[in-house]
């Protein structure tokens, strides 16, 4: 049961920084009065919602981890962060980007660590 609460607690930190980062990335930009960075941080904050949705929905509540995740589900998790990936990848030639780096740094860096954890 501990093994299954740590591996819980490791998937929901990286859709945590997801959402964190992507709402900071969001306020900026909407507050800089930049509409295109404030719809891809939007479009990042609510794939970061779908992915908390998902986990609460699908990650079972005793179980070992690792073996026990449905392939549905590592393959849900899987194109979430795969989409959030390519997100950052097709926003980084807009101009002024380079603002944020630290924030799209950390959300790929979170997205790239749910796709580690799943397998």
């Amino acid at each position: 049961m501990e093994s299954l609460r740590k591996f819980k607690h490791d998937l929901r930190t990286p859709v945590n920084h997801i959402l964190g980062y992507s709402e900071l990335l969001l306020e900026a930009a909407s507050d800089a009065g930049d509409g295109r960075l404030a719809d891809f941080a939007k479009c990042i904050h609510d794939n970061g919602k779908k992915l908390a949705t998902l986990m609460e929905k699908n990650l079972p509540s005793s179980a070992a981890p690792g073996g026990m995740l449905s392939d549905t589900f590592r393959a849900d998790i899987r194109a979430i962060a795969k989409q959030i990936l390519g997100i950052l990848t097709n926003g980084s030639g807009m101009a002024g980007i380079d603002l944020y780096a630290d924030d799209l740094g950390r959300i790929r860096d979170a997205a790239n660590q749910l796709i580690v954890l799943i397998g």
